[in-house]
């Protein structure tokens, strides 16, 4: 496992799934809530912090979750959107780690996110000289993305249901690409559920 003791993880888990009708974060997932896929996958790497963003739901996830080494934190603004909650993880992480340079955002929704994706986005992060290291699917850039340190104001300066991939799309020219072929999946309704049944990862 490469280095990654400078890179913090934060996992955004706010949202209340209205869509699917209950938590995504428990949707079952090769005999696991999704959410604790995505910790076991992240707890292998050093990161320095490790923070999970809940907000609808919390008391119900963490009882399902083992939340391992992750800091958990209850975002209390969650219905103003996904700002709120990469607003709260990059707080959160600094002042966990004042030496902090690069935050990994990680959905609690993409289910085929492997440690293997995860080393590559680290070992093209670290390698390059690049300020944002996306994973591109289909023919999009998002996350999981890792983002340097001068991006960290503009991730505080996000408001409402405006994700980081606003960040990525406004830099292009200073992006890493990691392919992700299945980047593209996520849950939002129970039509994506019983899709999920059907995949092989």
């Amino acid at each position: 496992m490469i280095e990654s003791a400078t890179i913090g993880v934060v996992i955004l888990a706010a949202g209340s799934s209205s869509r699917l009708g209950r938590p995504k974060q428990l949707v079952d997932f090769k005999q696991k809530p999704l959410l604790q896929h995505v910790i076991d996958t992240v707890a292998p790497f050093n990161f320095t912090p490790a923070v999970l963003v809940l907000g609808a739901h919390a008391d119900e996830i963490l009882e399902a979750i083992n939340q391992k080494d992750v800091t958990v934190s209850v975002n209390e603004n969650w219905p103003e959107g996904i700002a709120s909650s990469i607003r709260l993880g990059v707080l959160e992480s600094m002042k966990l780690n004042e030496s902090l340079e690069s935050i990994l955002f990680l959905l609690s929704d993409q289910p085929f996110v492997t440690p293997e994706l995860i080393e590559k986005l680290i070992q093209k992060h670290t390698d390059g000289d690049q300020r944002i290291t996306a994973c591109s699917y289909r023919e999009n850039i998002g996350v999981p993305a890792i983002f340097k340190k001068p991006f960290f104001p503009q991730l505080l300066d996000l408001k409402g249901d405006t994700g980081a991939k606003k960040i990525i799309l406004q830099n292009i020219p200073d992006i890493d690409k990691v392919a992700f072929r299945k980047g593209y999946f996520d849950i939002d309704t129970a039509e994506d559920q019983e899709q999920l049944k059907n995949y092989i990862s």
